[in-house]
């Protein structure tokens, strides 16, 4: 306990000693302190803690990380995330500090604001949203992102405007050595009857354990529609510790799409919370994990309104000795009559030694409600196997196929078709033979 102590009164004390160009405006700056005085309270996470008994993050607490002071990101790591989208325009951060000169802010859509957060703090909507909404009393990650985030994203889409392009957000960890720390932070506001399309790609390079710490806050209000793609490809040693909060108001949609396969140890808490009437949340995600990765998807949904509507699918592949976790709360509160509330979690294994944990959940109190939950951890269908190689396949094809198939509920909820390409690309680098599914999607 001492020395989880010293680790806490390490943070605490970088804190204090930032300098003064990492210091905001007094409003940001009393959010700020708040949210360390709430680390301070609950400290790291331990296996005690209900929702972080199956992560292990000894390895984590080993280090102590800073913000890099030196910026440089490998090309080929640029390149990767890029490749998700080569025609959108971009914004890039790295190790969470705007990068100008990868970014493409002049070929953003006329009707839409995006903007580096560090230049948007004065705006009242800025001061009215950021850290409102992603709750850093309950959360040590987000506490610490809500402390410590020198830049991030701000998005504003006004009232009526309906954006179709995609933008691109990266977030890049540099070469600049191990024990280096990433907080961005991305602040999503739709007004009323407002739409648009945001792909966040957080990476880095192999061979360093650096730590990445995102929170992306969405709101929608009445009417809008907010999609979000959100890809994990961090190095193979890195740690990525992100959460999403997502409202939704009267009639509003928000659909938030992931793909993670990155990370020695990755967790992201998804938060959705239906507010207004008829509003709609969507959360799907997609994990692979292979060697001796660790992936854990919590959600949390939550329906505070009559005839709300929420979807929760996720996926998972795993191999060698690979572990996952999903944990999933679908809850109902009084009064939110004639929800219709979707959770699913299927996992498949594909190694002896793989691991999944599945516990989607239910909490319940209001009773004309239509929720449903499932939950499935199983292998190949040794059947459809022979079928497969009784045409012809060999047995790597076969398993690569019927691996797509599985995969391929989720991917098919991927619209941009460079980002879908992507996906295929990593899905099929990742199975046996190395498939190519392009084009089979």
């Amino acid at each position: 306990m001492e020395a989880l102590a010293e680790k806490h009164s390490i943070y605490l004390e970088d804190f204090r000693q930032r300098p003064a160009d990492q210091q905001g405006p007094d409003w940001l700056e009393a959010r700020r302190q708040a949210a360390i005085e709430a680390f301070e309270r609950m400290g790291f996470p331990t296996r005690r803690w209900e929702a972080w008994r199956n992560i292990k993050l000894d390895a984590l607490l080993q280090h102590h990380y800073r913000p890099a002071e030196t910026l440089g990101v490998a090309p080929q790591v640029l390149q990767e995330a890029i490749s998700v989208a080569p025609d959108a325009p971009r914004l890039v951060f790295i190790d969470g500090v705007f990068s100008p000169q990868h970014s493409t802010p002049d070929a953003l859509p006329e009707g839409l604001t995006v903007k580096p957060l560090s230049e948007a703090l004065d705006e009242a909507d800025v001061q009215q949203h950021l850290a409102a909404h992603a709750d850093y009393e309950q959360h040590p990650f987000i506490a610490l992102n809500t402390a410590f985030a020198r830049q991030g994203v701000y998005v504003h889409v006004p009232r009526g405007q309906a954006v179709e392009q995609e933008v691109l957000f990266i977030f890049a960890c540099s070469d600049a050595g191990a024990d280096r720390a990433s907080w961005p932070r991305v602040l999503v506001h739709a007004e009323e009857s407002a739409e648009c399309r945001l792909i966040e790609w957080h990476g880095g390079p192999d061979g360093s354990a650096y730590l990445a710490s995102p929170v992306t806050e969405i709101i929608a209000e009445a009417n809008a529609n907010v999609r979000l793609d959100r890809l994990q490809r961090e190095g193979a040693d890195a740690f990525h510790l992100g959460a999403v909060h997502a409202e939704a108001d009267r009639d509003a949609r928000v659909h938030v799409q992931n793909f993670n396969f990155g990370g020695r140890i990755s967790r992201v808490d998804y938060y959705g919370l239906l507010k207004g009437t008829a509003a709609e949340v969507i959360i799907n995600g997609l994990y692979l994990g292979d060697r001796k990765r660790f992936t854990d998807q919590h959600t949390w949904m939550t329906h505070d309104c009559e005839h709300g509507h929420s979807s929760q699918l996720f996926k998972g592949i795993l191999k060698d000795k690979a572990e996952a976790v999903f944990d999933g709360l679908l809850k109902v509160e009084e009064g939110a009559q004639k929800t219709d509330g979707f959770q699913e979690n299927r996992n498949l294994i594909l190694s002896p030694m793989a691991l999944a944990h599945s516990n989607p959940r239910l909490e319940i109190y209001a009773d004309d409600v239509k929720c449903s939950h499932g939950s499935t951890v199983g292998e190949l269908d040794k059947e459809a196997v022979f079928y497969l190689r009784s045409r012809g396949m060999d047995q790597d094809s076969a398993q690569a196929l019927l691996t797509w198939a599985f995969a391929n509920e989720v991917l098919s909820e991927v619209r941009l078709d460079s980002l879908k390409t992507y996906q295929q690309r990593l899905l099929g680098g990742f199975l046996p033979g190395q498939a190519d599914f392009e084009g089979l999607v």
